[in-house]
């Protein structure tokens, strides 16, 4: 007679524990798929968390310790509100940021934007602006904020979703004289695309927009979608619907100077805040950039603080899961020992009839194999109904609450003086209002959706199957252990 069909009677024959172990194995699987269902959950939600925050930093010439450093002493200026004089100086770099260093950077596996820009005050010949609300220097009346950039569509206005692209094309790197504004100010002054808009280079001599004329053909317009909020003091050149976006060289004819050829900061959008350090240090291994001149600021506190919660899951659950499987093996194997034991009568008879210690090993485990193929399959029903439930308890149980969340930020112009910049302020707030959103979808989901979706899926069911054969085999060793080790001649006597 076969082992298998040994095992099939034995099974059949004895309902009782037939029953009880397949109870035993049905909880044991059913606790370890939610386990294994719950991991696999959380670690979609954490890839789907990585993808939709990203990751950021940001390159910045080094004033402190760069050998490329200029300061130049720019006389003295008075302060007509409080009358004083005061001395002023204009600190530079002479290595900068070149559309090629972007494009390389850009090329770095794992880079999603790389933007970089040049910020001007300069008016605009017949352009009539939106009114700020407070009063603007007499210096700056007439003038708007010009953005030079490499790509619009890399600018952390646009990836951010401050602003979105409404009609023609974003600049590009190859792009000269020409420029991207917003379709409320386009309306305003009667503009469409391929108008031109018309400025003149800053004359030093005069200290205005006296010299050259430099024009710029409207190339793509934009739409702001945040508005400054009711009271807020912003001067005519801040408010976001007079900003002018324009290529770099239409920048650097605006400014009227040589300094500065390039960009003095980058700010570097990564797909996969996990991988920031080597995103950073591929780029740091990039050829053609003097990093003497640079240093490299990451801001990962985003993902970080939205990320922690399913990160302690996931520790959680995978602790859970070995416990389960210890105490489930260990259980196991007491109880295939005990019933071991009561079996020598019928071991002493196969050993007198000729069959092999090895094939009576195999037949016990056939047997609990046959009931555990069942117990395991009827698992994806019972833990289909509770992991849904027993993931999100955890998930609540690894939030820590109260914890303090941080933002901080600093803004330097193109010549890195460190300066607060209004737009980068929006933007910061709008980062700010995305980690926001995230800790809030966590704690909080939406009506009808659950923290995290938990779905118990047949390669989660085969992973089952290949744990708890490991775990019955472990078992089946481990209780034949005491008996088999025995001589025929000692089993015949314990059954006498």
């Amino acid at each position: 007679m076969s082992i298998f069909k040994r095992a099939f009677l034995y099974v059949t024959r004895k309902r009782g524990k037939t029953v009880l172990l397949f109870a035993i194995l049905l909880i044991m699987a059913t606790f370890v798929l939610t386990g294994l269902s719950i991991r696999k959950a959380s670690e979609a939600a954490q890839l789907d968390l990585r993808q939709s925050l990203g990751g950021k930093f940001d390159v910045f010439v080094d004033w402190d310790n760069s050998p490329y450093v200029v300061k130049e002493d720019a006389g003295e200026e008075y302060d007509e509100e409080t009358g004083m004089t005061s001395a002023s100086f204009l600190m530079y770099s002479t290595v900068q940021f070149t559309p090629e260093n972007i494009a390389a950077i850009k090329g770095v596996a794992g880079v999603k934007y790389c933007g970089a820009r040049q910020e001007n005050l300069a008016p605009f010949e017949g352009l009539s602006l939106f009114p700020g609300t407070v009063l603007t220097d007499a210096k700056y009346q007439g003038c708007t904020k010009v953005l030079g950039v490499c790509s619009t569509q890399d600018d952390e206005l646009f990836t951010s979703g401050t602003l979105t692209l409404a009609e023609g094309r974003h600049i590009s790197a190859d792009d000269t004289h020409t420029a991207v504004i917003s379709q409320d100010l386009a309306e305003r002054n009667g503009l469409k695309i391929g108008d031109y808009l018309t400025a003149h280079s800053y004359s030093e001599e005069e200290d205005s927009y006296t010299g050259r004329e430099v024009r710029a053909q409207i190339i793509g317009l934009f739409i702001p979608n945040v508005a400054e909020r009711f009271g807020e003091a912003v001067t005519d050149y801040d408010k976001i619907q007079n900003r002018i976006f324009v290529d770099l060289q239409t920048s650097i004819d605006i400014s009227g100077d040589t300094i500065n050829y390039g960009f003095s900061a980058l700010h570097v959008t990564i797909e996969d805040p996990q991988n920031m350090a080597q995103v950073v240090d591929d780029v740091k291994a990039l050829p053609g950039i003097d990093w003497k001149a640079f240093v490299v600021e990451a801001d990962n506190e985003t993902y970080e603080n939205a990320a922690a919660p399913l990160a302690a899951l996931d520790e959680l659950v995978v602790t859970l899961l070995a416990v389960i499987i210890i105490v489930s093996a260990i259980i196991l194997a007491l109880i295939l020992t005990l019933w071991t034991k009561t079996r020598i009568h019928e071991i002493g008879v196969f050993l007198s009839i000729g069959i092999r210690k090895h094939a009576v090993i195999g037949q016990f485990l056939t047997e609990v194999l046959l009931i555990a193929v069942f117990a395991f399959g009827l698992s994806y029903f019972t833990s289909s109904a509770v992991a849904g439930q027993i993931g999100n308890h955890l998930l609540e149980q690894s939030i820590p609450t109260g914890h303090p969340v941080t933002h901080a930020s600093t803004g330097r112009d193109s010549k890195g003086m460190q300066t607060g910049s209004e737009d980068e302020n929006d933007v910061f707030a709008a980062a700010a209002a995305v980690e926001e959103g995230a800790d809030e979808l966590i704690q909080n989901p939406l009506p009808g959706e659950e923290g995290i979706e938990v779905s118990v899926e047949l390669n989660n069911l085969a992973l089952l199957y290949l744990i708890g054969f490991a775990i019955i085999i472990a078992a089946v060793s481990a209780s034949s252990i005491t008996v088999m080790r025995l001589k025929p001649r000692e089993i015949l006597s314990k059954m006498s």
